[in-house]
């Protein structure tokens, strides 16, 4: 009975991947807002098929929770995933792993309000500041050419109302009378306002940036950046979006292209950061090779 009892034991150490006489170590760290770097007080955090969590009643930390710090002790050597949430929050899951070397491990983990709306954000700001993407109005898609803007469009206004023409004068005499009062023409349509491409943001050239996507893909995101550069709209057959009065548009020089790094923060939020040549930029965000967003940058 007793070797029976050794026996289930041991498989019982086996099936969770450790044995009696491995090492143990803590796992700490802090919960922050990924926009302002400032602690979310009271987070959830747990690590997943594991009994390590923030919501058992004899957590002994609960007074370090409401600053957003967590601690777990005696977490034995090996790989985990750690997650953080909270209510109106979107969570966060992140890969783990400690050593016989090293069994203590500090992590910052990051979640965020789910009222941030998609887009790219300013990092270091005391709210969620969103970069105006003032120029997707004057954005074509694109295949090979990948984007292009056109340089100037028709702005959004009312159709002009135009009075109607008056009726001829029955009463007019057209030989011997008086002569008949010519109808008063129409009036001209006023020509269409144009308004002509923003100018590019001013930007430093290193990119410390956020971007929330509007979808849950799991494909990888791919930011580059590009030369931007005049060029005629002839030469870009592949995009759809310019008229027969567009002659030129900006388009990015595939030849001078720039890897930018993109790090996971939490769901569908992503770090976009790199070095960003001088000059006019355009910055393309991708997922599956169909462009999710472009953006128009001048580094200084």
């Amino acid at each position: 009975m007793k070797k029976q009892l050794m026996t289930a034991c041991a498989a019982a150490l086996i099936a969770m991947g450790m044995t009696a006489c491995d090492k143990t170590g803590t796992i700490e760290g802090v919960v922050l807002d990924p926009f302002t770097e400032q602690p979310v007080p009271m987070p959830t955090v747990w690590m997943d098929s594991t009994i390590y969590t923030t919501t058992k009643e004899k957590y002994p930390y609960k007074e370090e929770l409401q600053k957003g710090e967590f601690k777990f002790n005696k977490v034995p050597v090996g790989s985990y995933r750690i997650l953080a949430g909270r209510s109106k929050y979107v969570k966060s899951r992140n890969p783990i792993q400690t050593t016989e070397a090293e069994p203590n491990l500090k992590v910052k983990l990051y979640i965020y309000s789910d009222q941030v709306n998609p887009g790219l954000y300013k990092t270091g700001e005391k709210t969620p500041t969103k970069i105006n993407n003032e120029w997707v109005l004057f954005s074509t898609q694109c295949t090979e050419s990948i984007a292009g803007y056109r340089l100037e469009m028709p702005a959004a206004s009312e159709t002009a109302k135009l009075p109607p023409a008056p009726k001829a004068d029955k009463k007019a005499k057209s030989k011997k009378g008086k002569k008949a009062k010519k109808a008063a023409a129409p009036a001209a349509a006023p020509a269409s306002k144009m308004i002509a491409l923003s100018a590019p943001l001013v930007v430093d050239g290193k990119l410390n940036v956020l971007y929330v996507n509007a979808s849950s893909v799991t494909a990888p995101l791919v930011a580059k950046t590009f030369a931007a550069v005049e060029d005629k709209v002839a030469n870009h057959k592949d995009c759809k979006g310019f008229t027969e009065t567009d002659v030129k548009g900006i388009f990015p020089d595939k030849s001078k292209a720039t890897d930018l790094q993109v790090t996971y923060v939490a769901e569908n939020l992503y770090k976009i950061s790199g070095d960003l040549p001088k000059g006019k930029q355009i910055i393309q965000l991708s997922q599956e090779g169909k462009t999710l967003q472009t953006y128009y940058f001048e580094v200084k």
